[in-house]
């Protein structure tokens, strides 16, 4: 049969084959091979303005009671931020899928030794020729017959066959597996004027036991306890990770609440520098203060108006931040309306025992006890090296009931009457003649544990300087709280002092201006460090392993 000259070209590997994709497959494969030129941008622009227009009606705006009013604002507490974010997370609903996939692993290695039903069947039927020849010779106590030979001609003939099988295999603990087999035959041979039935059943035992690579119920079980280990260590890391995603979360929350407290500042400061400059202007018209101090007075308006555009924008940055984190349905990431932090900072002064503290650590971090789990895994896996080592040795028995007679139900019966037993033992070995490449895997396991071991104590030992540093930044910024607190009362009583001094004439509108500013710095720094305060408790209850105590808050590993 000659082929087509292209089959035989695509079986020379001459034609290439490129197996086809589907439609979208094609279409995202097509974007992607666009140049980066076709893609264009979509940028609008305002009628041409000048800046001295610009800046007259920003002025205006700015003005205006009403300015930028985003409507009802969405009231946040900070244990609703830590429910919401358990439940709508993004980054916690990814890898809330992997303690249930490692479950799933260890199901599956629990599995490996649930017995296998076993079956098979096979029919023939064929027609045989004649001529195929056996030699035979005799021996027989009859002298006649004795030292006869010849040959057997088969006739020609029809035979049908039917073999049929069914069984259970149960794999052991051991290494070993347990099988029972019963077997049935049905052979029919007919030729010329002769005709010839076999009915045969057989019922066969057996075990193979390997007694040295691959034997024991510690090999053979340790697949088990190796899923049960990474069970552990998934659900370690996972809830490690719930912990890092609630710090953040609650870290954002404050984040937005100093961006508020700092808008409000810049309120109140810009009402501040609008008074001192009504009071400015109308000393100038009553003669009391020269025209030129009416600059300083624009400086803190103008000063104070840049300040809060930057403080708005701040506020819009944060809270777009926190509804990232929260993905609610009625918080998305381009909301307009505000979100209103309703929980007020913890300020409270602790006393801590940094011993305890670091102990504590030592005990709750999940980082050590995934580390502890993956030690017992390592342990687990020299263990298995060291039997891959050895030599295979597989012990083999066989024992097996049958009989024959004219029927299929007469043989299976009558091979209970244990008249035709059998049995069959052997024994199949491998040995190595270098066994470098499985000694090679045990030192690498080994290292591999000590490793591991050294990458612990490591692990201690930055933890005991993270929650030792946590401790000092807390302390600090405690400090830094009352240090504010002290400036933001001294900047308050200079600014009202150079404003009466102001007043009386004593005083000019640039040592207003400076003190105003300095009132200004100093209530934007007390919200900073009150907010510095609370990211500092956050990062110490992390260091002790503690947050999810500190937040009132629940894992559940199946997810909200």
């Amino acid at each position: 049969m000659i082929l087509p000259a292209a089959a035989l070209a695509l079986l020379a590997g001459c034609v290439p084959y490129e197996a086809p994709l589907t439609m979208d497959l094609q279409r995202l494969s097509d974007r992607a091979a666009e140049p980066v030129d076709q893609a264009g941008l979509a940028i609008g622009e305002t009628d041409p303005t000048s800046v001295e227009d610009a800046t007259g009606a920003f002025l205006e705006e700015i003005q205006d009671e009403d300015r930028g009013d985003p409507g009802e604002s969405i009231p946040i507490s900070l244990d609703e931020l830590r429910r919401s974010v358990l439940q709508n997370n993004l980054d916690l609903a990814v890898v809330r899928f992997d303690p249930q996939t490692a479950e799933e692993s260890l199901n599956a290695e629990r599995a490996k030794f649930d017995a296998i039903f076993v079956a098979d069947a096979s029919y023939l039927d064929a027609e045989f020729p004649t001529g195929n020849t056996t030699l035979f010779g005799l021996s027989s106590p009859d002298p006649a017959l004795s030292g006869t030979r010849g040959a057997f001609t088969e006739l020609e003939q029809d035979r049908e066959k039917f073999n049929a099988g069914v069984g259970l295999a149960v794999p052991l603990p051991t290494g070993g597996v347990i099988g029972i087999v019963q077997d049935f035959e049905i052979d029919d041979k007919s030729a010329i004027g002769v005709s010839s039935t076999e009915d045969r059943a057989e019922t066969r035992f057996s075990i193979s036991q390997p007694l040295l690579r691959g034997g024991g119920v510690f090999a053979n079980t340790a697949s088990i306890r190796l899923a049960r280990l990474s069970l552990g260590a998934t659900e370690a890391e996972t809830r490690l990770t719930v912990i890092r995603v609630l710090a953040s979360a609650e870290k954002a929350y404050w984040r937005l609440w100093a961006a508020q407290r700092v808008l409000e500042v810049q309120q109140q400061q810009l009402q501040l520098a609008r008074n001192n400059y009504e009071l400015v202007t109308r000393r100038i018209e009553e003669g009391l203060n020269a025209a030129v101090e009416r600059f300083s007075a624009e400086l803190a308006v103008a000063q104070q108006i840049e300040g809060l555009v930057v403080a708005e924008t701040n506020v819009r940055l944060r809270a777009r931040e926190l509804s990232r984190v929260l993905n609610r349905t009625d918080l998305p990431v381009g909301i307009t309306a505000p979100i209103e932090v309703t929980s007020d900072p913890r300020l409270t002064r602790f006393e801590l025992d940094r011993d305890e503290l670091v102990a504590r650590a030592l005990d709750e971090r999940l980082e050590l006890l995934e580390l502890e789990l993956k030690l017992a895994s390592d342990a687990i896996k020299i263990g298995l090296a060291r039997n891959a080592a050895l030599p295979v040795f597989i012990v083999d028995f066989e024992f097996g009931l049958g009989d024959r007679q004219g029927t299929i139900a007469s043989s299976f019966a009558d091979s209970y009457d244990f008249e035709n037993p059998s049995f069959a033992i052997g024994g199949r070995a491998s040995i190595p003649i270098t066994n470098d490449a499985a000694e090679a895997r045990v030192r690498r396991s080994v290292l591999s544990r000590m490793q591991r071991l050294a990458s612990r104590d490591q692990k201690r030992l930055a933890i005991r300087q993270e929650v030792h540093d946590a401790a000092d930044v807390l302390d600090q910024n405690w400090q830094r709280i009352l240090a504010a607190r002290q400036n933001v009362i001294a900047a308050t009583g200079n600014y009202q002092a150079e404003q009466q001094l102001f007043t009386d004439g004593l005083a000019s509108a640039q040592d207003v201006l400076i003190a105003f500013q300095q009132l200004g710095s100093a209530r934007q720094r007390e919200v900073s460090v009150i907010a510095a305060y609370q990211s500092a408790q956050i990062d110490l209850a992390f260091a002790t392993g503690v947050l999810l105590g500190y937040s009132n808050a629940v894992v559940d590993p199946d997810g909200p």
